[in-house]
């Protein structure tokens, strides 16, 4: 399963209206609930604030990836952000961060969760990912960049 399989334009915010940590987490919520009414937005919110309490999902490079498991959940569900100015979230070189992408994924399934995390994290290690992804003008350009890494990342595993 690929990131961008989990995406829509729907679920990508390229001008995230959040100035904080806390902000940026209740607007990725409440934007999966409204593309997934079934969800609950209110149980997600919560879930990602508990996990950030007990450590940052803030990477290097100005990147950050917000997971959680949920119980009962059908199927993994993601949502991608963007700030242009940044947003101070406690990464480990001390950069705004302005790359999010919220990852969750079914607590029965803890497997497909460390897979999600380990493409997403190897795709949004490549500086020149985040450069597109911040440079791309709409939800639908940043989705196409996403999918174009993905299929280079997939052909390079292929060819080793």
């Amino acid at each position: 399963m690929t990131i961008s399989s989990l995406l829509t334009p729907e679920l990508v915010l390229p001008a995230l209206p959040a100035q904080a940590k806390a902000q940026v987490l209740e607007t990725l919520a409440a934007h999966v609930g409204l593309v997934h009414p079934h969800g609950d937005v209110r149980r997600l919110a919560d879930a990602l604030h508990e996990r950030e309490r007990q450590a940052t999902t803030a990477l290097e490079n100005g990147v950050a990836i917000p997971h959680v498991r949920l119980a009962g959940l059908p199927g993994p569900l993601a949502a991608l952000a963007r700030s242009t100015a940044g947003i101070s979230c406690g990464a480990a070189d001390g950069r705004p961060t302005q790359l999010f992408l919220l990852l969750v994924v079914s607590a029965e399934q803890p497997g497909s969760q460390l897979k999600l995390l380990a493409n997403a994290a190897r795709l949004l290690s490549d500086a020149r990912c985040r450069t597109r992804l911040l440079e791309a003008p709409s939800a639908d350009a940043l989705l196409a960049v996403l999918r174009e890494h993905e299929e280079r990342a997939q052909r390079s595993v292929r060819a080793a």
